[in-house]
This record gives C-alpha cells, sequence and structure tokens, in this order.
C-alpha cells in the first residue's frame, strides 16, 4: 500500500530539468508513535532513528553502480483528497527502506566517482509560517541524523546539483526506482522526472534500481523482524479483543472499533492496511473493506487485520462465531483448514520449497478434505471452494516486495493463509498465519493468537 504527492503533486512542469512545486509541506511521522521521533524519549528515539541499517543497506546497492552513475529516489507526497484536503502522506516504501527519512517531497541523490559515493539528500527548508499551519519540518541536522547522510541540502538545490553531476561530473547513467505498479502512471515521480531529464539529456542511460531493492528488501534482518514481532504482540491484542467483545446484534464497524482501540491503546495510530471486518455472507467479498453489515446469531465472523510498528506490518486473518460457538458444519470446515494451515508449516525447509510448492500443496489438501468430508463432490474442482493463493511476503508492505518463485531462505517473513468458502452453506473464512524462515526451519509469529476450536470458544465464554 503507497502514497505519493501532497497537495498538488510533487513536480509542476519542466522547463530544463523539472522543478519542485512547495504546496505539499506536511511531515509525516512514522505510523506507530505518538509524537514525531525527535520529540521522543531519548532511548527510544535512538533506538528508532538508527540509521546504520539505511547505511548498510544502500551500501550493498552501490555495489551494482559503476563511475559515472547515479541513483536518485524519491520520498513521494501524499495524494489529493478533494479540494484543498489530501490523503495522509506515506513515504514511498523502497525510499524509506533505503533512507528512513518521512519528509514528503524529499529526494535522495547518490553519485559515483572515481570509486567514491557521494550522498546527498535533499529537504524543504524550515519555514516557521509554513511549520504554524502544517507542522513541524525536520531539520538538515535531524535529517542527516536519521538517514546517516552527511550532506543535506535545501530541496531546490536539487535541479542544479543534478545538472552539476551531469554535465560537469561525467554522470551517464542514472538509476530510477521504476515500481512495477507505477508502469504508465505519468503522475509518478520517477517517471516525471526521467522523461523530463530524458527530454534534456537524451545522451543518457537509465536502470531500473526497483528489483535490486526489492530483491534485498525480501530478507528481513533482526532489526526489521523485531518490528514485526512488536506489530504481532499489538495485534493479537486487537483480535482478541474482538473476539471477547463480539455478540449478536453488533455492526462490524463497531467491532473494526475495538480493534481500532486496541491499537490506539498501544500508541498504533493506524492499522497495517484497510482492516477486514466481515460477518455472515459478507465474508465471500475477499478484500471487503466497508464493515456496515450487522452480526447475526450463527454467523461467523472474518477478520483479516494487522497493525504497523516501526512501518512493519502484520498480516492476520481468523474465524470465530458471533455467538460464541461453532456449528458443526463450521467447525467441519474450520479444522480442516487449520489442519491444513499446519501442514503447510511443515514444508517449511529452507531451500527446498517454493511459495508455489506451498500452493500445490494447499490446494490438494483442502480438496482431498473437503470431498471426505463431503462438502465437495469428487469430479469437482477445488477452486469451487478455495478461491485465492495464500502466500505472500509481508514487511513495510502487507503485499511486500520480492521474488516468488525461488527456494524461501532464512529471513523472509510471509503469510501461510488457508481459505474456504462455501456460500451456499454461508461458511467462509480465511486462516491466516505469519511465519519467518530461520536457518534451520521456521518461527510461527503469530502463533500466540489463539485459533483453536476451542480456545476461541474459551475466549468468547
Amino acid at each position: 500500500m503507497r502514497g505519493f504527492t501532497n497537495q498538488q503533486g510533487l513536480f509542476v512542469e519542466p522547463t530544463l530539468l523539472l522543478h519542485f512545486s512547495y504546496d505539499a509541506i506536511h511531515l509525516f511521522f512514522p505510523l506507530g508513535f505518538s509524537r514525531f521521533p525527535w520529540q521522543l524519549p531519548e532511548d527510544i528515539r535512538i533506538e528508532f532513528m538508527q540509521n546504520n541499517h539505511h547505511q548498510s543497506r544502500r551500501q550493498q546497492f552501490y555495489e551494482q553502480l559503476t563511475d559515472g552513475e547515479a541513483l536518485i529516489l524519491f520520498a513521494g507526497s501524499a495524494p489529493r483528497k478533494s479540494a484543498d484536503a489530501s490523503y495522509r502522506f506515506f513515504a514511498n516504501r523502497n525510499f524509506f527502506y533505503l533512507v528512513g527519512i518521512f519528509q514528503t517531497e524529499s529526494v535522495f541523490l547518490a553519485v559515483k566517482t572515481g570509486g567514491e559515493i557521494e550522498e546527498t539528500l535533499f529537504i524543504h527548508k524550515k519555514d516557521p509560517l509554513a511549520e504554524r499551519w502544517n507542522g513541524y519540518r525536520i531539520s538538515p541536522e535531524e535529517a542527516s541524523e536519521h538517514s546517516g547522510v552527511e550532506h543535506v541540502k535545501e530541496l531546490d538545490e536539487f535541479d542544479s546539483a543534478l545538472k552539476e553531476a551531469v554535465e560537469i561530473g561525467g554522470v551517464s547513467t542514472l538509476w530510477y526506482d521504476f515500481d512495477q505498479f507505477d508502469a504508465g502512471r505519468a503522475d509518478a515521480p520517477q517517471n516525471r522526472h526521467s522523461a523530463s531529464l530524458n527530454s534534456a539529456y537524451p545522451y543518457l542511460s537509465l536502470n531500473n534500481a526497483y528489483p535490486a531493492i526489492c530483491a534485498a528488501r525480501t530478507i528481513k534482518d533482526e532489526s526489521e523482524i523485531a518490528h514485526i514481532r512488536e506489530a504481532m504482540t499489538i495485534t493479537r491484542a486487537g483480535i482478541h479483543e474482538m473476539m471477547k467483545s463480539a455478540k449478536a446484534g453488533m455492526y462490524e464497524y463497531q467491532l473494526e472499533a475495538v480493534f481500532n482501540k486496541a491499537l490506539a491503546d498501544a500508541g498504533v495510530r493506524e492499522s497495517a492496511f484497510a482492516n477486514i471486518v466481515s460477518a455472515g455472507r459478507n465474508n465471500f467479498y475477499i478484500h471487503y473493506e466497508e464493515p456496515t453489515g450487522m452480526l447475526n446469531d450463527g454467523d461467523l465472523i472474518l477478520t483479516d487485520v494487522g497493525a504497523r510498528k516501526n512501518e512493519y506490518v502484520t498480516d492476520i486473518s481468523r474465524a470465530f462465531p458471533v455467538n460464541g460457538k461453532f456449528t458443526t458444519e463450521q467447525k467441519e470446515v474450520y479444522s480442516i483448514a487449520l489442519q491444513v494451515n499446519k501442514e503447510l508449516m511443515g514444508l517449511l525447509v529452507p531451500g527446498e520449497v517454493s511459495f508455489a510448492d506451498i500452493e500445490t500443496h494447499a490446494r490438494k489438501r483442502v480438496g482431498e478434505e473437503l470431498i471426505a468430508a463431503g462438502f465437495l463432490g469428487k469430479d469437482e474442482d477445488v477452486k469451487k471452494y478455495y478461491w485465492h493463493n495464500g502466500t505472500h511476503h509481508i514487511g513495510l508492505d502487507v503485499h511486500d516486495v520480492g521474488p516468488k518463485g525461488n527456494p524461501i531462505q532464512p529471513g523472509m517473513v510471509f503469510t501461510i493463509d488457508v481459505g474456504i468458502y462455501i456460500e451456499d452453506k454461508n461458511i467462509g473464512f480465511r486462516v491466516e498465519d505469519n511465519v519467518v524462515i530461520t536457518g534451520t526451519g521456521f518461527e510461527h509469529l503469530s502463533s500466540e493468537i489463539v485459533r483453536e476450536i476451542d480456545d476461541i470458544e474459551a475466549m468468547m465464554s
């Protein structure tokens, strides 16, 4: 889930080089904190503003740069919502991964010359009047501390710095973060800027940094995994509170509010993604984001939710009965999903299985169990009740980036999700957990979020 352009967009139309608009001045601070990072207690501030992780990631990327090449990354800004209102700024994930700055419209430039890398971060200048209306702007000193970038300049110096690098410094190749989801979007900052630059300097070569950054993001380091564990603790509290609070006559949005309150109590302002809290027939809308239905006695509730902590997310699905007791048929179907979920975790040996192997096993076993239980005919396709794959990376994004065809490796964090949807029985749900691959197997990150039938019913009683 990404955000760009704060007020009217990151750029206005260029002449020689593309110039920035300075309308957008909101400063974003990390979700999960109730204050700006520099306003946190000293011990927390030091931990969060640790910049060595961002520096080491940049150094890893620089290994593929040769002399005369430069990397340009954009933080983006918040999309316009309506009239003079904008959505909340959400920093570009690859920009954050390498730079660690949350200020809208910031730009990062790294140039390799003579075997050395010169890094410069360009940010909005301090402006007391703008800050009076729209909030604090990070200072150059704070930006340097946060990112580990020594040279921090004002944003309006970016065009001239890049022009000098190209015309005097001999830069002949530029690396941009050409996100696959931004293909064809003229308003995406990297697309607009590269088009403008190519018009001014048609001899420049363009390379795509996106695949390399995404491949690096696939393998989480210990600090990233620690953030996900923190997010999981908060997610667990929210899901358990929903189980305890659910009752017939409530509306789905009221149950969602229980989850959101648990996040707020833990210092988290927003969930990892748009909460999915549904009941009964609404469970058959896989990405159901308008929780307006009523919880009716006898229905199953489906929650597909997560928390975001220090920018890292979880993605957990649980199902539980409105009245606290599973029916016989609900138990049968739920037991199949839970059993297959456990079997899939048993396959997780690093270097030996891929996402495709996991999906193949899931479909096969769900089909076998549904046939044995009499829910699926022997000649029927399991796709009748098994609608979606259940394995994707998680991290800075809920559907995180990274290759899916390779064997799983230590440091990968992803979902194990088994969903079964039998509309004529009004039984639809998924059991989704998160795991991290270790050197010898895996760690079940969501193991403390109840999922056994007896445990769910006990919690709801």
